[in-house]
């Protein structure tokens, strides 16, 4: 860059920064309106987190159904009676991802 006009260094440099922050916003949106979904689910179905793990990999009986826009957590809740419940929540739809109110459960046996 021998030579660069000090103005279109500070625009690349620019360009990076905006780059770089809106996919690190994408992502802490991503996960922050997962999580606002997963406890409204609860809230709405009387029960309580008692544990999330997020899954990337290892995503239970969603592992063929899921889109990369769609946030999968194993999850253990507690309902009102005190029995705990484990499974499979996925937060979001398929084609819209976290612009939709969508949770599916699939319990453990």
């Amino acid at each position: 860059m021998e030579g660069s006009d000090p103005i279109e260094i500070v625009s690349y440099v620019f360009v990076a920064i905006v780059t770089v922050s809106a996919i690190v916003l994408m992502f802490v949106w991503h996960f922050t309106r997962a999580h606002s979904l997963l406890d409204q689910w609860a809230l709405d179905n009387g029960f309580t987190i008692i544990h999330r793990e997020h899954r990337s990999l290892r995503k239970g009986p969603f592992f063929w159904t899921t889109s990369d826009h769609q946030a999968v957590y194993y999850i253990v809740v507690r309902d009102s009676k005190g029995i705990e419940h484990s499974g499979y929540a996925r937060c979001g739809g398929w084609f819209w991802g976290m612009m939709r109110d969508k949770v599916d459960v699939r319990w453990d046996r």
